[in-house]
């Protein structure tokens, strides 16, 4: 696979099992507004943006700003970081990719602060990411370029746009990527997406390839 100077990540799904955190948040954020959340809705909730689902599902526009702030809550608990996990694929290649002194980032719709929660329970804090792009630093979410372009304003980065890809575990990801104009790569664990028509791995792994 091409070598790139700059890889950036999505968190979600991508570097770190969070579908039980999110099942947390989601269930107490959504019980706060009255709604009772079944576990096969969790996934969809993930991979669409937040003010997406919370139209879809008819909540009052005058209560969101609330709503915002039960999730930011629960994301920031130490109940979500105890219930998240590494996928096993994560961090050798997270070190190769540094020994090969690639810059690394992360762009992700989650809080910037409990993704360095996460880093830090992994003892990823230090010398793994350079720059962290969350929704505080990027409120409109992906599919949007805007946090990718984000990303790429706080590397400072120079370089040909073809030097850098952004990997995702769903096609929102690769559409903002195409957006900004840098390179997608579909992180397809699960076999969801086989003819999805972008660059498709099944592992972190296959980036050293």
């Amino acid at each position: 696979m091409q070598k790139f100077q700059l890889y950036l990540f999505d968190f979600d799904g991508t570097l770190f099992d969070t579908l039980p955190s999110s099942k947390y948040v989601f269930k107490k954020a959504y019980e706060n507004m009255g709604y009772q959340v079944n576990e096969d809705d969790i996934l969809g909730f993930t991979r669409e943006p937040i003010p997406d689902s919370y139209k879809r599902l008819g909540f009052p526009k005058e209560r969101y700003h609330d709503f915002i702030e039960d999730i930011n809550k629960y994301v920031n608990s130490i109940e979500s970081v105890n219930l998240t996990d590494i996928y096993d694929d994560t961090y050798d290649t997270i070190i190769d990719l540094r020994m090969s002194e690639a810059d690394l980032g992360i762009v992700t719709s989650n809080h910037a602060t409990h993704v360095r929660d996460v880093l830090r329970k992994f003892d990823m804090q230090k010398d793994f990411f350079k720059e962290i792009v969350g929704n505080k630093e990027a409120p409109i979410p992906k599919p949007n370029p805007g946090p990718i372009l984000k990303a790429l304003e706080m590397f400072n980065y120079q370089g040909d746009k073809k030097d850098v890809c952004y990997v995702g575990d769903s096609l929102n990801d690769c559409i903002a990527a195409t957006k900004a104009g840098i390179t997608p790569i579909l992180l397809d664990r699960d076999n969801e997406y086989p003819d999805a028509e972008y660059l498709r791995i099944r592992s972190l792994n296959e980036l050293l390839d």
